[in-house]
Parts: C-alpha cells; sequence; structure tokens
C-alpha cells in the first residue's frame, strides 16, 4: 500500500507539462458596499507579482492582465492557475474570473485553476480580470469556539502563484484511475481476493511508469495506453454490486449566514459560472440548483451568467429545484407565508425557463412542520428531499425512502439524502450505500455531490471521479442522473414504503425557536400587517368599488427572503441582522401605506354621522368579535367616553402612558366579522385618568381569584365561573426561570439539553401596584432578574377570561435561556400546539426517548393542555419556543447566545402572553380564535363625520363556519377576482358558506398557484365548500 500511495503522490507531483509565471497584474482595492457597488482605495494600485501582498480582510481587489498564449500552446488544453493564501495557511478568499471581459468562473479555497475554453484556447492573447475577495474573520465564542481557528481567517491575502499552466491530461487522467481504484481496493476486507488483483495491478502500473525518465511521462500515447490495458485488465474482474448510486451535482448556497446577503450575491455568480463552464466542458454531467431567489440575484446583477444558466436550463442539464422563493425555515413562518414562498418561487420558474420543478428541496432546514405535505402538493410538487433529519441527537431517523404523511392525510413521496456537500470518491459512495435503509425496497440511491453553504459547487475532479466509478467492486454502479429521474424512478415502480406521520422534528437547534427575538418579533408582525393590509385593499377594490387593490408583492418577497432557514432561526453573524431590520422597516412603511389607504378609502364610504367623533373598528377576521379595543392619542381623549349607536355609554377606562400619550380602552360588543362598526367618543361629566394604587397579594375580578407570593409569583389562580383551581397544588405560575444554556457546539442553535439542572439567579420583586378600571384590572410588576430588568401589565379584563401578561424586558444576560412556567391542575397525555394551518398533538410526558428529545418544541400562537371538560392555553403574539411537559406550560422568552452574533438579543425586548383558562377542550373553546385575535388587534380609525353609501356597522363577508378559518382575502394573481384562503382548524368535516354583498359571477377551487381546478357551487352571492379535517383551500371569486 505505500508503495502504491508514494506512486499516487510521484503522478500527483508530474500533471504539469509546462506553466508561465504571469507578472504586473494591474490592480485596484475597493471596499464592496452592495451588489455591484464599490468604493475604490485609490484609482490604482501597485502591479502585484507572485508573492506579494493582495489585501486585508474585508476588502476587495480587482486584478487585471492581457496574457499572451504561446503558439504551441493554442490546440492544446490549458488555463489559470491562481492560488492565494498566508504563508501556507488555507483562508476563505473567493474570487470571479472573467475572460474578456465575460464572467467566466469562480475561484475559491476548494479550487484555484481555471481551465479554458476552445473559444479562449485559439485566441492570441486573452484579458484576464479577477474580482477577488478576502472575507472578515467572524468572532470566536470562548465558550466553545464553535467558529474555524483563527489561523483559517488571516488577516492578509497573498498571492502565491499566477500563472498559465499547460497539463498533461494523460497523467492526470491515470492519477484518477489509479487512486480511484486505490481507495475502492481499501475498502475490500483485507484477505479479500479482488482486493490482491487491483493491488498487483497498480503495482504493475507502476513499474511501468515509476522506473522510467520523467521526460517519458510527456508521451501521452504511452501513458494512455498503460491506463487502458489497466482499466482492461481489472475489467475482468467481479464488477459492481446489485443497485445503482445515481449521482446528480448541487451546491447548497446559504444567502446570509457567516456572511451578509450582500456577499451571497456574489457567492450566486461565483457558482453559476462555474457551473456553467463545467456544464460546457462535461457533457455526462447534470446539476441541480434551488432557489429562485438566487436566480433573481444573478438575472438583476450578472446578465451574461443568467444567459448561460437559461441556455443549460433549456438544454436539460442544468435542473431547477426546489417551489419556495428560498429554502426557509419551516417552523417561525405562518401558513401564509409558505403559501406565498410557493407562490411566487414556482411562478419565478414559469415566468423565466417556462417549467417548474416537481421537488421540494429543503436540505438544511431545521425540522418540518406536519402542514407541509398538503401545501406542497397542493402547489404542483410531487416530492420532497431533505438531509437535516440525519442530524437528531437522539433517535436515528428511521427512515431514508418514505411517504411523509401530513396533519391533513396528504401524503409525499420523500427522500432523506445522507449528508450534503458531498465528494464522489469510492469511500463516499460506500458510506452513502452502507448508510441506505430502504435499499431492499428500492435498490437505487442519489448522492448529491458538491461544495456548498457558501456555494461552490462541484469540482472537475468530482466529474472525473464519478467518469471512473460505474463499474467498480464492492460499490453500487455510478451513473450520472438528474433528481426529477430518481423520484420518476421511484414513482413508476412503487415500492411498499414505509410511511411518517405527523411533525418531521429535528432533534437539534431547538434554540432557533427562540434567539434573536426582534427578528421573530417583526416577521410575526409584519405577516399580520401584510394580512391586513391585503383584507382591507381588497375590500376598498371590490366592495367599495374603488380602484384596484395595490400589489405586495416586493414586500412579499423581502420578508421571504428574511425567512430563510439562517436568518429567522437567529443564527446569523450581526451584518446580516442589521440588513434585515432596515428591510423590515420598508415591509412596515410598505404593508403601512397599503392599509392606511385602503382604510381612508373605506372610511368616505361609510356613514358615520352620529353623536360624537366618530371612531370606525375594523375586524378582519371571520367572526364576530367582543373584546376591549384601545385607542392611543394625545390629550384631546382626556374626558372622553365611548357611544354606541344608541347612544349608550360604553365600559371605558383611560390611562397615560410613560411616553405622555392616553390610551382609552373600550369595551365593544358584537364588531362584525369581516367588517367594521362605528363607536363615538364624547366629552363625560366624571372624567378620570387612572392612577396607580397600592396591591396586596390577592385580587379578585368577575373572572378570577388572584394570589401572589412575596416575589410577585402567582401563588392561586381561582376560576370563578368554573368553579375550580387553574393552577397545581403547591406549585407557583407566571415565574420567570432563569438557566444557564451552555450547549456543546452550535451557541445560537442549540439549548444546552441539561439547562433544567442549571438554575440561574432567582427573580426579584422591585414594585408593584394597580390600575382599576371599567374594563379591565392592570397589576404592574417590576423585577430585577439577574444583570436584566422585567417589567409587566398583568391585565385581567372585566369582560373576557383570557389574562395578559405585557412585558417589557432589558435584557443583559450571557448563555442564558428565559422561560416562564404555568403549572396547571389538568391530567392528560398529550399537549396541542398551534402550526402552520393547523395543530398537532405531541406528549405531555416523558415515557421514550423520542419523548425526552421534544424538550423544547416549536408552537405558533397557543399551546394547549386540556382533559374533558376544562383545559387551559398559553397564547403569545411573537414567540415559539414551547416546553410543556408533566402539566406544565412553558414558554422560552430569550436566549443569551454569543456565536455567531456576539450580541444577540442584548437589550429591549416588549412582547405579550396569555393565559386562558376555559371549559371544554381547546376546540370546544375555540382556542385558534382566541390566538387570532391577541395577534389581530382591532384597528382603530378616527374618522370624520359625514353620510356615506354604506352603514356604520357592516359585514363585507359572512362566513357561516365554527372552526373554518378565512385566513386570507387577497387581489387573484391576474387581476380578475379576488381569492379567499380559508382552512379547517379543528381537525374536522365542516361545510363552510360565504356570502358576499354583491352577486358573484363564478367561483373555482384553485390550486396555491391559483391555477384553477374545480368550480364552486354559487347561488346568487352565496358559496359553499366542504373542508376536511386541515384542509386548505383556496377559492378564486370573479364578480
Amino acid at each position: 500500500m505505500e508503495r502504491i500511495e508514494r506512486f499516487i503522490r510521484y503522478l500527483a507531483d508530474h500533471q504539469l507539462l509546462e506553466a508561465i509565471p504571469i507578472s504586473d497584474w494591474r490592480t485596484k482595492r475597493a471596499i464592496y458596499e452592495e451588489p455591484i457597488k464599490y468604493v475604490l482605495e485609490s484609482e490604482s494600485s501597485p502591479l502585484v507579482n507572485n508573492g506579494d501582498w493582495l489585501i486585508n480582510s474585508g476588502t476587495t481587489m480587482f486584478l487585471e492582465k492581457d496574457v499572451y498564449i504561446p503558439e504551441k500552446w493554442r490546440k492544446q488544453q490549458f488555463g489559470l492557475n491562481f492560488l492565494v493564501g498566508a504563508k501556507g495557511r488555507p483562508t476563505h478568499h473567493e474570487g470571479l474570473v472573467s475572460i474578456d471581459g465575460l464572467p467566466y468562473q469562480g475561484i475559491d479555497r476548494n479550487r484555484n485553476y481555471v481551465p479554458f475554453n476552445d473559444k479562449a484556447r485559439g485566441k492570441e492573447k486573452i484579458n484576464i480580470k479577477i474580482e477577488l475577495f478576502n472575507p472578515v474573520p467572524q468572532a470566536v465564542d470562548e465558550l466553545n469556539h464553535q467558529n474555524e481557528p483563527a489561523e483559517y481567517d488571516p488577516p492578509s491575502l497573498y498571492l502565491i502563484n499566477g500563472c498559465l499552466e499547460l497539463p498533461n491530461p494523460a497523467i492526470k487522467s491515470l492519477l484518477t484511475t489509479v487512486t480511484c481504484y486505490f481507495e475502492t481496493a481499501k475498502l475490500l476486507p483485507e484477505d479479500d481476493l479482488i482486493r490482491g488483483k487491483i493491488f498487483e495491478a497498480l503495482n504493475e502500473v507502476q513499474y511501468q511508469v515509476l522506473f522510467e525518465k520523467p521526460e517519458s511521462l510527456r508521451e501521452s500515447l504511452r501513458i494512455k495506453e498503460i491506463e487502458e490495458k489497466l482499466i482492461k485488465h481489472l475489467a475482468h474482474l467481479p464488477g459492481s454490486i446489485p443497485g445503482q448510486m445515481l449521482m446528480v451535482g448541487q451546491s447548497h448556497i446559504d444567502l446570509a449566514w457567516l456572511w451578509p446577503m450582500k456577499e451571497a450575491v456574489r457567492k450566486c455568480s461565483r457558482t453559476f459560472s462555474t457551473m456553467s463552464t463545467l456544464l460546457d466542458e462535461n457533457p455526462n454531467f447534470t446539476y441541480a440548483q434551488s432557489q429562485p431567489q438566487a436566480y433573481a440575484f444573478v438575472k438583476e446583477y450578472y446578465p451574461d451568467i443568467y444567459q448561460r444558466v437559461k441556455k443549460h436550463i433549456s438544454d436539460g442539464r442544468w435542473e431547477i429545484v426546489g417551489g419556495m422563493w428560498v429554502e426557509p425555515d419551516l417552523n417561525i413562518p405562518s401558513g401564509e407565508s409558505l403559501v406565498r414562498q410557493l407562490l411566487y418561487g414556482m411562478k419565478f420558474y414559469k415566468d423565466e425557463f417556462g417549467q417548474q420543478p416537481r421537488i421540494e428541496w429543503l436540505p438544511d432546514t431545521f425540522g418540518y412542520c406536519a402542514s407541509l405535505p398538503q401545501l406542497l402538493k397542493k402547489a404542483g410538487l410531487e416530492y420532497f428531499m431533505t438531509t437535516k433529519m440525519n442530524w437528531n441527537d437522539t433517535n436515528p431517523f428511521p427512515y431514508d425512502l418514505f411517504h411523509w404523511e401530513g396533519i391533513d392525510g396528504t401524503r409525499i413521496l420523500s427522500y432523506l439524502n445522507h449528508g450534503l456537500n458531498e465528494y464522489t470518491h469510492p469511500k463516499e459512495i460506500d458510506n452513502h450505500w452502507r448508510s441506505y435503509k430502504q435499499k431492499q425496497l428500492y435498490p437505487k440511491q442519489m448522492l448529491l455531490y458538491g461544495h456548498g453553504d457558501g456555494g461552490g459547487g462541484v469540482t472537475q475532479e468530482m466529474i472525473d471521479y464519478i467518469n471512473r466509478s460505474t463499474s467498480l467492486p464492492g460499490l453500487p454502479a455510478v451513473v450520472n442522473s438528474t433528481a426529477h429521474e430518481f423520484f420518476d424512478g421511484i414513482q413508476q415502480e412503487d415500492p411498499n414504503l414505509p410511511t411518517w406521520v405527523g411533525d418531521m422534528y429535528l432533534e437539534l437547534h431547538r434554540g432557533t425557536y427562540t434567539t434573536h427575538a426582534r427578528n421573530k418579533k417583526w416577521n410575526r408582525k409584519a405577516e399580520v400587517l401584510f394580512r391586513e393590509a391585503e383584507f382591507w385593499s381588497t375590500m376598498a377594490a371590490y366592495f367599495a368599488n374603488v380602484g384596484t387593490a395595490p400589489s405586495l408583492e416586493k414586500g412579499w418577497k423581502s420578508l421571504l427572503l428574511n425567512q430563510f432557514h439562517d436568518i429567522i432561526p437567529g443564527s446569523s453573524i450581526p451584518e446580516v441582522y442589521e440588513k434585515s431590520e432596515a428591510d423590515y422597516k420598508e415591509i412596515f412603511t410598505a404593508g403601512e401605506h397599503v392599509k392606511n389607504n385602503a382604510l381612508v378609502v373605506l372610511e368616505k364610504q361609510i356613514n358615520t354621522l352620529g353623536e360624537g367623533t366618530p371612531f370606525l373598528l375594523f375586524n378582519s377576521l371571520s367572526w364576530a368579535r367582543s373584546e376591549t379595543v384601545r385607542i392611543i392619542g394625545g390629550f384631546e381623549l382626556a374626558g372622553k367616553k365611548a357611544l354606541n349607536k344608541d347612544g349608550d355609554f360604553l365600559p371605558s377606562d383611560i390611562r397615560q402612558l410613560k411616553n405622555g400619550q392616553l390610551e382609552l380602552s373600550i369595551y365593544v360588543s358584537d364588531i362584525p366579522q369581516l367588517g367594521y362598526k362605528t363607536i363615538w367618543l364624547k366629552d363625560y361629566d366624571n372624567p378620570s385618568i387612572k392612577v396607580n394604587e397600592e396591591v396586596g397579594s390577592r385580587w379578585e375580578t368577575e373572572y378570577y381569584l388572584v394570589e401572589w407570593n412575596e416575589k410577585g409569583e402567582m401563588l392561586r389562580l381561582y376560576d370563578k365561573k368554573a368553579q375550580r383551581e387553574v393552577l397545581a397544588p403547591c406549585a407557583l405560575a407566571n415565574q420567570f426561570q432563569l438557566f444557564h444554556d451552555r450547549p456543546i457546539v452550535w451557541d445560537a442553535w442549540d439549548i444546552d439539553p441539561k439547562f433544567n439542572d442549571q438554575p440561574a439567579d432567582s427573580i426579584v420583586l422591585l414594585g408593584k401596584d394597580i390600575q382599576k378600571g371599567e374594563t379591565q384590572d392592570s397589576i404592574r410588576f417590576k423585577w430585577q432578574l439577574s444583570n436584566s430588568i422585567i417589567e409587566q401589565e398583568m391585565i385581567l379584563y372585566h369582560h373576557s377570561s383570557r389574562i395578559d401578561f405585557h412585558t417589557k424586558v432589558n435584557w443583559q444576560e450571557q448563555h442564558k435561556l428565559l422561560k416562564v412556567a404555568f403549572p396547571v391542575d389538568i391530567l392528560c397525555q398529550k399537549a396541542t400546539y398551534e402550526i402552520p394551518f393547523g395543530s398537532v398533538e405531541r406528549a405531555n410526558h416523558t415515557n421514550t426517548s423520542w419523548e425526552r428529545a421534544q424538550f423544547e418544541v416549536c408552537g405558533h400562537r397557543f399551546a394547549d393542555l386540556s382533559e374533558a371538560g376544562y383545559g387551559v392555553s398559553l397564547l403569545n403574539d411573537c414567540k415559539y419556543g414551547y416546553d410543556v411537559k408533566h402539566n406544565t406550560l412553558r414558554l422560552s422568552l430569550l436566549r443569551a447566545s454569543k456565536w455567531p452574533d456576539p450580541t444577540a438579543d442584548l437589550g429591549n425586548h416588549e412582547f405579550t402572553y396569555s393565559l386562558l383558562p376555559h371549559e371544554g377542550d381547546w376546540r370546544e373553546a375555540e382556542v385558534v380564535k382566541r390566538g387570532y385575535e391577541l395577534n389581530h388587534p382591532i384597528v382603530c380609525v378616527n374618522a370624520s363625520s359625514h353620510s356615506g353609501n354604506l352603514p356604520n356597522s357592516h359585514s363585507f363577508i359572512d362566513l357561516k363556519s365554527k372552526h373554518a378559518i378565512l385566513d386570507t382575502l387577497k387581489p387573484s394573481e391576474d387581476g380578475k377576482g379576488i381569492i379567499l384562503r380559508m382552512y379547517e382548524s379543528s381537525g374536522g368535516r365542516e361545510e363552510v358558506q360565504v356570502t358576499f354583498v354583491k352577486s358573484v359571477f363564478s367561483a373555482d377551487e384553485t390550486n396555491l398557484l391559483e391555477e384553477k381546478q374545480d368550480a364552486v357551487p354559487v347561488q346568487k352571492n352565496k358559496l359553499s365548500s366542504y373542508l376536511k379535517p386541515f384542509e386548505v383551500k383556496t377559492i378564486l371569486v370573479t364578480f
């Protein structure tokens, strides 16, 4: 073996026939500000040569040189070797090489050789330009040094070797063949006869080559003859084992992570140009690329590269995969956000390339919600591919090839690829095949190869190995293929595959439900805002007969981009979140503009005449609401009370906020669904701004009796309506629990599984008082917790059983986790959690390793524990990490990770969580609706007094249903009608009737891409539709 290894090193050292150093590169140094925008440090820089310093970290250099090609080279294969580094240490540099003004190929630490194509090879002179970037080193977490050692990110970059190279293709080919067979033989048992035969043949080859004079290595025909004899000799050995390995090139491109989004734009240009060049040079090579946003980046900033890509897609060897706009997180985004990911992603593919993928491609997302199969199928996607479930830290995921069944019963053919960013050496093929669990059911497997995360993609060496690996002893037959061919073959053969039902919960990265809480809050608020904006602009356009509803597509695409699986989970560097914050400001501006303009239009149509100043209360939810609404203003609110249309005063309270503004709280009943109600403010004889009063350890309202201990934690919560205790005996509730949180590997991603054993400081009560009122009693607390301050307003309503905890935290912790706990007196085996367009049940105990591994799970607006006849829900307005075990509801509020963002979550936070004790289980109590109400407060508009053609209280649409939720109302993409998207929220079956204020011309059920499927029965202004459990239904209505 050692002799063969030495022979391989010898061949590697003799791959070049000739090299010509390139000297005197013209250079410019610049700072990259945003795509195609640079600030030059100077108009020109000194000429550089091999060995010279180039740039420091964070700097871009442009190098240029006109190179003359020796005449004897012009009909041969040659290229550019551009090797940079720092005193022999590897770097993270990246660059884009352009030939004669056109982007040609990327260079990075995995590739420094650029082979020229026939067009370039035939020229006397070519112009070479290189855009070279040296990234800024990322912070290293002192806790566990999760980043690579500092020497991998040197501050300075040097030109090690820049030259034209004329390779020896015969030696290179022989090297690949010898190495491939040698690695194959090493995989076989030591006493295997075939192993011995391969070693014997390789030793014979080295005797033929090694003892010749070096000059004889230039005799290409002789070297080719030696290689051909070797291949012919080894072909007589028993070949591959039964089975096939289908090889598909790919590159996973994180659109932000340890680099900012602007750098991802350049990464796309490098990867796309490199893959195009490889496709030009290798007729059997196939490549798959996901993410329409990545294509959009290249289209906008690198049109020449984009045209090359379009040609390869048209030819069929560049495969588009993944129907979503980006590869998003699948825990945090709402159901409608996932729909828009699919709608805009698939639309882009069809518009740009005239085709759409049938595979959803989500290799690196941190778990997959159980409603996803239905959404994928309804967007025209037939297959699903991931790799991440192999990262489980406790229980190996049992299947590689399976059907995944969602909460509504939809199944999608799914494949769990082993690893990502794979190589094509025999060892990787062997490992891949050995790990394949379903090979007996379907003896074909797909291997995705190519460098990724930061892009880069496939190398020529990877392709060369595939070409040598078609029939190697002990390995499955290796063939170039496409991902669609792989899945289509399974579909056609239809093997009896196993089925996985429900969540694909990743037993890892549980901290991503909580890290970078502000970013998650902005996402939730933006989703709510865009829903409201589309609702009211559609109402204005179609039911108030004013104009056309404006499109929010640009804003939606920005929101979808920020749902990328390394942005919204909280696992990126600080610069990513600076950009994200700026994006959200633009998103909120756009959404508020559309919403406010629509409300102004509607306000002008409404008869607001009445006694006092009119206020319109808009309700976008599909049920009537009775609740406390809030009007914020200046001192013009002082001394005001609210009246209804009958002139009756409504219960109301006024108080002064810390910013000096006044808040008027008014209880209003029966605000119509999908419509509005008018109230009027009028001077009142006995106005009073609420003042703070002392409060003891006990308080009582119509709904509850509450007791606290000396720390302000709840000792007792008695439900007077149900006549029962809510809290578990001898337990403390609304208890802030602070833990040390030191993950083993991934700081921002993970929660230390032993956090429960590591409590940190306990809370200290600094103050407590109360404001009593007609609508609510507000008990205000202030605590010190370690280095942080918590201020909270506990709101006990007089007309609702919901208890709100409006909370402000100045968070100044490191490696800590903050939870709030509610131990409740409920006996049940499972908890219910809201997920996009539905809910799932998870164990309320830790009997098995699967249940113990779910010590932190994702939920949206609520989690619930219910027994027969009674239950308790914990709601929130922007949190996602739940922990419900042994009848204790816990919500993760904040984390304090230090890598990759050392400032993550430091500073001020504001959020609300709510406790909702209820009679009946979560279905009977309509907890889904209560979660919507918390997140969609009534919109209050200060109107002028005038007549109008719309009454002072009105529903534009009437939806009759107990559990169906009208989640989306928007203009159709073609502008010819409106889209209603509803879903069944309880897991039951229900007929839904929808009544409009105007006659319906037609109604059609569509898929999520708004393509018509089946006609919906219509009678004048009514339509009806039947919903199955957790079914999502989209209906196109024209008038």
